[in-house]
């Protein structure tokens, strides 16, 4: 990353009466290429976009996965009898009144238990960050859920902070950033009418009604047009640079999106060539069906470099019409939205919007609807004016004393709503019963006493995290050992993998093959690095040319980074290799059509 200056060469544009600060951009006259040396804002910004879509191990929780998180004891209750201290930090970012559940706004019952509230226009400023750092000192696990209306809003904060985070304003351990699938409308149904209308196949205001027409055909990208030049702070703080932008994008006038239909400001098969339309969605599925004159940009390639350095896909963006982006569901959309603007992609007289709802409202053949009979739920919300009710002095999860034995896997996924059911398999051979206590994502599952000559499966069910550590109290000093394993079941496929021995850890791991090519059929290729060492583990990845890292990961101890290297790459052979000999486990996971697999990578030494 440059981390060099722009020059300033600034015009105002688009300033309105309801924006006080206006993104400060104007158009080089260069064309095409590089960012001019000294113009680097667009570039830091853009990486850091880029980094966040491609590094984020989560990009959504859905609520059961997260009322599994935050209900230690499955009493269906979040209460002092739970410990919030290893759940991750919510952050409800929808109006102070629907929070609080006041009467007559939206119907709203309040808020998810231990939420704090920042509204999603307010989370990039200096004094929410200050609040976020804050709260999440009191979490051990360093994950960040946004919780909006609908599971849209909070998409917006997610890109905004995230990229932020990628661009290192938390420090190099950068807290994993995420949304609540469909929002409290899928925590607690009951409590967004309003939203709910929209999707409830029985209501006349269903969205998914509409019907225009599909194209098939592909179109190619224009040309690449100019660099906007982004100038909108003296800092040369990648972080402050990062935070200034976003946050303006935040505040742009307008609303986020744009509805179909043929009402006014709307979208519909007639109207459309007034727009330029990017479709976010897979090259599979854009073929499949897209909407009439849509142009193919993958939603991970958005924001990312070409192999001359270039960022060729934003710049081949039209922004002479107004952009409106689109994929299967809006969330994503609403993501990258948020960063276009703050780049400058967007028409001088509006600002790109996401569609509502996604293609799915467009055709309601394509694309991916809330489902009223299994999405709905009615877990616990609290009224009030703050979280209340929860004490975080649970503590983390204690260290690995000396003598303990630790085996890893980086990732435990049971969580039925994604097709995933997961059990830890643990074997005793010794002569004698071994107690072990098993710890998913920093919170600890309970202990389990295995008899000698004997295995236990246990099913942790809708929990989903990382990493899943099995822990043998004093078994380095005693000899104990377990043969330990993950087996899980993903749709109709199966695949078992072995949990490592942190005592065996090496620093270096390699495969033959890298597979992330939408087009072959895979659905997603994550490396997943578990550091076993006391301390934090830089480590290099390298696909095909071995010289040169693909990717630089900083890993906390006793933490999983699971990451895509670049959308559509293939390549081999891939290794990890943990910088000064630092320990670690790594995998390889790799979804193929509706199969999945994970092998670990064999020790180099």
């Amino acid at each position: 990353m440059n981390l060099g200056k722009h020059r300033k060469q600034v015009v105002l544009i688009a300033a309105t009466a309801a924006l006080s600060l206006a993104l400060l951009i104007t158009l080089t006259a260069s064309g095409a290429g590089a960012p001019p040396v000294g113009d680097e804002e667009f570039g830091i910004i853009a990486d850091a976009s880029n980094s966040f879509l491609n590094s984020n191990s989560v990009l959504y929780i859905d609520p059961p996965t997260l009322m599994a998180m935050l209900d230690d004891n499955g009493d269906g209750v979040i209460d002092g009898n739970d410990n919030p201290t290893n759940d991750p930090l919510v952050i409800d970012v929808r109006a102070n009144n629907a929070y609080q559940g006041t009467a007559g706004n939206m119907g709203n019952a309040g808020h998810i238990p231990g939420a704090i509230n920042i509204a999603f226009k307010d989370i990039d400023k200096p004094a929410s960050l200050a609040t976020i750092q804050t709260e999440l000192a009191k979490h051990c696990n360093k994950t960040i859920v946004l919780a909006c209306y609908s599971g849209h809003t909070d998409k917006l904060s997610e890109m905004a902070l995230g990229s932020l985070a990628r661009a290192g304003y938390f420090g190099s351990l950068a807290p994993d950033v995420t949304a609540l699938k469909w929002g409290n409308l899928g925590w607690n149904t009951p409590s967004e009418p309003d939203v709910l209308a929209e999707v409830d196949p029985a209501s006349p205001t269903n969205i998914y009604q509409q019907t225009y027409s599909i194209d098939t055909v592909a179109h190619a990208l224009p040309a690449p047009g100019a660099y906007p030049l982004i100038d909108n702070t003296a800092s040369t703080d990648p972080a402050e640079i990062t935070r200034v932008a976003e946050d303006l994008s935040l505040n742009l006038a307008g609303g986020p999106f744009i509805f179909p239909g043929t009402g006014t400001g709307q979208i519909n098969d007639t109207n459309v060539g007034t727009f330029t339309v990017i479709d976010l969605r897979t090259p599979a599925e854009y073929a499949a069906g897209h909407i009439p004159g849509a142009y193919n940009i993958p939603y991970q390639q958005l924001f990312a470099k070409d192999g001359a350095g270039d960022y060729t896909n934003l710049l081949s963006v039209d922004t002479s019409k107004p952009v409106v982006v689109y994929e299967n569901g809006q969330q994503e959309a609403n993501a990258a939205a948020i960063s276009m603007n703050a780049l400058g992609i967007r028409n001088a007289g509006a600002k790109t919007v996401s569609l509502r709802f996604g293609v799915a409202s467009w055709n309601n053949t394509l694309g991916m609807k809330f489902a009223p009979n299994t999405e709905e739920h009615s877990y616990p919300v609290v009224a009030g004016a703050a979280p209340g009710g929860l004490t975080y002095d649970g503590g983390c999860i204690a260290p690995p004393a000396a003598g303990d034995r630790y085996y890893y896997t980086p990732w435990y996924d049971s969580t039925t709503a994604w097709g995933m059911k997961a059990w830890v398999v643990m074997t005793n051979m010794t002569d004698h019963a071994i107690t072990a206590e098993v710890i998913i994502g920093g919170a600890s599952k309970g202990s389990e006493t295995i008899p000698s000559g004997g295995h236990l499966e246990k099913m942790y069910a809708n929990a989903n995290g990382g990493p899943a550590a099995v822990r043998v109290p004093n078994g380095l000093v005693s000899g104990d050992k377990l043969t330990v394993s993950e087996r899980t079941l993903y749709q109709n496929s199966f695949n078992e993998t072995m949990f490592g021995d942190a005592a065996t850890a090496g620093s270096s791991y390699a495969w033959a093959w890298y597979d992330n090519n939408a087009a072959w059929g895979m659905m997603g290729d994550w490396i997943a690095i578990v550091n076993v060492d006391s301390s934090d583990a830089t480590v290099d990845v390298f696909v095909g040319d071995l010289a040169t890292p693909k990717a630089t990961k900083t890993v906390a101890p006793g933490q999983t980074q699971a990451f895509q290297i670049t959308p559509a790459m293939t390549g081999g052979p891939v290794k990890v290799v943990a910088q000064s000999g630092k320990k670690i486990l790594a995998t390889q996971r790799v979804l193929y059509e509706n199969s999945f697999n994970e092998v670990f990578g064999n020790p180099l030494l």
